[in-house]
């Protein structure tokens, strides 16, 4: 098995990781590869000596941290040959590794090198159009985005099986990254693909009591997403977490893999991790999370109940989307990181707090969600094919 996983962000690498555990050895001998962060992840978790690093292909982001869509047509040359060489990379490394199944974790090199070696792929992903950002999306420019999409699906279906790892309409969250392609024909929606911890109260406990955590409500900040689109939005919430630490048990993961799992105090009250190695008890324990806006982070919000506040990243049409379906949905409050203040950010937790609609449509989505076993039908899927 062959596992080639897009490298921005640690959701790709998480849900390739959770699926291939559940193909052991030694009936099954699984290499992965990946670039980035997913490079990085793989590494921090010990699967680095079966890890390749593969040539990166990432956007370009502003110092506002914040999708650069000015660069997506000047660099289009230069991103071409970035994919040209991923190419290459995924054909040398099939033709040395001659995996019997190739797994494509949202990266189109994957499937166009297995379907030139006439190598077997399932390709799993939660994404197939490529959305433009808010400010081209006129009328021209969604016609512009409705042939690529069209052009991008033709590509993907080259695919064996498509494995989208989303719920499945009405309830799906990135139904406008999806919507208007013809390609039933390959697709099946396998539900999320975060796993599902069940956290021992023990544990619990004594993650509340390791941070002194009191009476009052925890508010979490899962912050995920390339490094550099981290920064301002971070700054935005130490300020509204001096008005919030008077209310709230505030908890920050910066998400940095492999970086410190010692948490430190906050001067306005409450901790700051770089990697949180708590991280699910935390989310047992809070009553409110405030997140971006990927597909995972959503996903372990509505299985685990959590009103939350999305704050997309800047600019970054596929989070956008996503939140806007969240809030359509009826699960917490959205705000775009351009508005995002303070201010607005206190006046949005104790909404979330205090509001018990959220928590009851919460409900309602997460029953539908338990019904589907993304992990393991995917794992089910990819044993079928060998």
């Amino acid at each position: 098995m062959y596992f080639a996983v897009f490298g921005s962000g640690m959701g790709h690498a998480t849900r390739s990781l959770e699926v291939a555990r559940l193909l052991p050895p030694p009936e099954f001998d699984v290499l992965f590869s990946s670039s980035g962060q997913g490079l990085t992840h793989f590494r921090a978790v010990g699967e680095g000596v079966r890890t390749e690093a593969s040539p990166p292909l990432d956007v370009e982001w502003t110092a506002d941290g914040g999708f650069a869509s000015k660069s997506v047509l000047p660099r289009f040359p230069h991103m071409f040959n970035d994919f040209l060489r991923q190419l290459a990379f995924e054909r040398r490394t099939m033709a040395r590794f001659n995996p019997d199944l190739v797994i494509s974790d949202s990266k189109l090199s994957v499937v166009l090198a297995a379907w030139s070696k006439s190598k077997p792929v399932v390709t799993m992903l939660n994404q197939f159009k490529v959305l433009f950002p808010p400010r081209f999306r006129n009328r021209s420019g969604r016609v512009y985005e409705d042939i690529a999409g069209e052009a991008l699906g033709l590509m993907w279906s080259l695919s064996d099986k498509v494995l989208v790892t989303d719920l499945p309409p009405p309830f799906t969250i990135g139904e406008e990254n999806l919507s208007g392609l013809s390609m039933a024909r390959v697709i099946e929606f396998t539900g999320f693909t975060v796993p599902r911890v069940r956290v021992e109260k023990q544990r619990v406990e004594k993650a509340k009591s390791a941070l002194g955590l009191d009476g009052r409500p925890v508010v979490l900040f899962p912050i995920s997403g390339p490094e550099v689109t981290k920064g301002a939005f971070v700054q935005v919430v130490l300020r509204a977490g001096r008005e919030l630490a008077k209310r709230y048990n505030l908890v920050i993961s910066m998400g940095v893999a492999g970086g410190s799992t010692e948490p430190r105090k906050l001067a306005g009250g409450g901790w700051i991790y770089e990697w949180c190695p708590v991280k699910d008890e935390l989310f047992e324990l809070s009553g409110v999370t405030v997140a971006r806006a990927g597909l995972s982070t959503i996903a372990q919000c509505i299985d685990r109940l959590k009103p939350s506040i999305l704050v997309p990243i800047r600019n970054h049409p596929e989070q956008i989307s996503n939140a806007e379906k969240f809030g359509r949905l009826g699960l917490g409050a959205v705000i775009r990181s351009e508005r995002l203040t303070p201010e607005r950010l206190v006046e949005l937790v104790d909404s979330c707090a205090t509001d018990p609609s959220y928590r009851r449509r919460l409900e309602v989505v997460s029953a539908v969600s338990r019904r589907y076993s993304g992990v393991e039908r995917c794992a089910e899927i990819i044993r079928g094919m060998v």
